[in-house]
């Protein structure tokens, strides 16, 4: 059986999808006769593959050589699906910023639609023996559920992460075709239970398709050690981007040094974005004297595990304001043995549990982050025992190892019915 892998842009480092996506891989090529990834995006560093894995460069090329706007316009206007999603929901002919979504939405999803198909037709492929998995629940997917009016047995899956879930967290408010894309897929892989519940909330009609099956850190074969020099260390890591709030972790940090003026602390962030430069400047200009801001930008992931294992850290922290998935920047915190910290909200439910971190609300101040910062840094049993239960749950539920093969066998299963 083959399995045609649609990413984003991996085996290309372009996207950050390539730190979750790449300890999926060996799991698969053991399962499957055949691995094809199919980017729609071929830019970056192309990162190492099993020999068994082929790359097809054609759909990136492909998309890059679309007709021209005026002909793709009179195209997705005159389609029966654009049509259709009016008609379903003519409410949307209110707000111009959705019906400008619903065109992008329906031209893309038309482009892969005709190039997966000419691809199975060109590569003489059995799409009986094959399984399309996109790996965002995006226009592709619904582009694949499509190929599948043509192929009516070939299997076609996708997971689901957060972006492509919550609809109201991204403006528009509005995912065009959803219906219809949940209607034709054979399943729909979660990386929570959160992103599951929501979407059968919304659409129950389908929620037999829906499973959750978590992603995973392979073990890194050590455990982060706490700081024995009095001096407290907060470590966080994603990209400075409004829903991640880094901004508000500052001021938490910031009011804690203030409460404990003769702490020192120290706050290292992994990640960057528009605000970075910002967020250093105000740094540099406010953050109280005993602490320290360490804003590093972009880091390789094999360097931030790097650093975990070479550095004291005392506490991870997020305070996203969604997550759709129990995020993976997480997953490595617990893997390495570190408490977490984090806002009761999608995810993070599922990965921080009373026993191993912290909980916020979902919209906290920074007085509410500090304290609790505080409590990890007051009571050395407390964070002990949490370092203890952070290997636990990552070992329960996070163990790439397990998770990925257990997913890989779900996977040929279902194409074997």
């Amino acid at each position: 059986m083959i399995l045609l892998l649609f990413t984003t842009s991996y085996p290309y480092d372009y996207a950050d999808e390539y730190t979750f996506i790449q300890p999926e891989i060996p799991h698969l090529v053991e399962k499957f006769e055949k691995v094809i990834l199919v980017p729609r995006i071929s830019k970056g560093q192309m990162l190492p593959l099993p020999p068994a894995v082929e790359v097809i460069h054609q759909f990136a090329d492909f998309l890059q050589q679309r007709p021209s706007l005026r002909k793709m316009l009179e195209s997705t206007f005159a389609s029966r699906r654009f049509l259709q999603e009016i008609r379903n929901y003519p409410g949307i002919l209110l707000y111009p910023s959705k019906v400008l979504k619903l065109i992008l939405f329906s031209m893309r999803t038309e482009l892969t639609r005709q190039w997966v198909t000419n691809f199975i037709k060109t590569r003489h492929l059995d799409p009986d023996d094959c399984i399309f998995y996109s790996y965002w629940l995006d226009h592709t997917a619904t582009g694949l559920a499509l190929m599948k009016q043509e192929f009516t047995m070939t299997k076609v899956i996708s997971r689901a992460h957060g972006f492509d879930i919550f609809e109201e967290y991204y403006y528009p408010h509005y995912w065009p075709c959803r219906r219809e894309t949940l209607d034709t897929l054979d399943r729909v892989f979660f990386a929570s239970d959160a992103g599951r519940t929501y979407l059968s909330k919304r659409y129950p009609q389908y929620s037999s398709k829906f499973e959750t099956t978590h992603l995973g850190i392979e073990d890194p074969v050590f455990t982060a050690r706490s700081s024995s020099d009095d001096v407290f260390r907060i470590v966080s890591c994603s990209r400075i981007v409004p829903v991640k709030r880094i901004d508000l972790l500052f001021d938490g940090v910031a009011e804690a040094s203030r409460l404990r003026p003769q702490q020192k602390f120290e706050w290292t962030h992994f990640g960057d974005g528009k605000d970075g430069k910002v967020l250093s400047r105000r740094a540099a200009q406010i953050f109280p004297s005993n602490a320290q801001a360490r804003l590093l930008g972009n880091v390789p992931n094999h360097e931030i595990m790097q650093y975990y294992r070479d550095q004291p850290v005392d506490v991870f922290v997020n305070v996203s304001n969604t997550e759709g998935g129990a995020p993976v920047a997480i997953q490595e915190a617990i893997s390495c043995g570190i408490p977490v910290v984090a806002t009761s909200v999608g995810g993070n439910m599922e990965v921080v549990l009373e026993k191993n971190g912290i909980l916020l609300s979902p919209d906290p101040r920074p007085q509410e982050i500090a304290a609790a910062l505080l409590k990890i840094w007051d009571n050395p049993e407390l964070a002990a025992r949490m370092r203890t239960e952070s290997r636990q749950v990552w070992q329960t539920s996070y163990n790439a190892e397990v998770n990925f093969r257990a997913f890989t066998e779900r996977l040929k299963s279902l194409g074997e019915h």
